[in-house]
């Protein structure tokens, strides 16, 4: 019996030195924490503000690589607004002073009716209204201004459409169709889309007096009526070189023809003929091309006129 108790107390003493050990070891733990907790709560103060301004404020440290928003300028940017056409011809900024301005190019349609254009514009991604202004400058060009465009803009959206009334009828079959066509749908827009990543800022942009902006839009024209010019001058001369080319082919199958007899010769006098036919159609294409180059010489004419009468007014 007294060795069991013997071995009790040695089992409890081996216990509690165990306990005494432990709370030795808790309290160097203790010392420890107390000593780095200050050092790790302040670590894990700047890895927070560090993540949240690296989250938020990345894209002004880094190239912004997301979805690109721009309509483009020139035959990229063209639409539809009901049946006519639009497209941007130019796009320019001043970001200093928060002024644009954006030139539009309109090809009308014949329809019976009056229009009337009207434009809106905002920014984007701030879902922030800009002040829109739409000048008509000549027929078929009108010009957006923009005022107060948000200093870190991203994306401009613009609205540009036109409201309409019937033109009056000139004929019974435009009343009577006039009549049958339901007084709705009256107003057609389209959207363009300007981003910053396709935007460089001009410095000296500002506003003009209208007459300033019609002495641009007749170089434009002019430049875009030469470049038909052009085209058409090349169309010719590919015309002339398959005409030679028919001329030869036409010659070469005459001389040929003579020693022909029966069926060879049928076929041959089949090909002549399709030869001159093929002729024919280009000669009239040539045809119609001289009477557009007689055409855009006289618009040529009329906007040297014009530009000498804008500049004297």
């Amino acid at each position: 019996m007294f060795n069991k108790l013997n071995e009790w107390k040695e089992n409890v003493e081996v216990y509690r030195d165990r306990i005494q050990s432990g709370e030795k070891k808790s309290g160097r733990w203790k010392k420890r924490w107390h000593k780095y907790s200050s050092k790790l709560y302040l670590f894990m103060f700047f890895l927070t503000v560090s993540g949240f301004v690296f989250f938020n404020y990345s894209r002004l440290f880094f190239k912004d690589d997301s979805p690109l928003l721009d309509s483009g300028i020139g035959e990229i940017s063209k639409t539809k607004i009901g049946a006519s056409e639009a497209e941007i011809v130019s796009r320019k900024i001043n970001n200093s002073t928060g002024y644009a301005e954006v030139l539009v190019h309109v090809e009308e349609s014949s329809a019976q009716v009056h229009k009337e254009y009207v434009s809106f514009a905002g920014e984007v991604k701030k879902e922030q209204p800009i002040e829109t202004k739409l000048i008509p400058i000549s027929e078929n060009y009108y010009l957006i201004q923009l005022h107060g465009v948000p200093k870190n803009w991203k994306t401009i959206g613009i609205d540009f459409g036109y409201n309409t009334t019937q033109k009056a009828p000139t004929t019974v079959e435009q009343i009577e169709e006039q009549n049958q066509q339901k007084q709705t749908d009256r107003s057609q827009q389209t959207s363009f889309y300007w981003d910053v990543r396709k935007s460089k800022t001009d410095d000296d942009l500002k506003e003009k007096p209208r007459v300033k902006y019609l002495a641009d839009v007749i170089v434009i024209e002019e430049k875009s009526t030469r470049d038909k010019q052009k085209l058409l001058a090349k169309s010719t001369e590919k015309i002339d070189s398959e005409i030679v080319r028919i001329d030869e082919k036409v010659k070469q199958e005459t001389e040929e023809l003579i020693y022909k007899v029966g069926k060879e010769k049928e076929d041959s006098q089949t090909k002549i003929a399709q030869l001159e036919r093929e002729k024919d159609k280009y000669i009239e294409v040539k045809s119609g091309i001289k009477k557009e180059e007689k055409l855009l010489d006289e618009k040529l004419e009329k906007l040297k006129e014009r530009k000498e009468q804008s500049t004297t007014n």
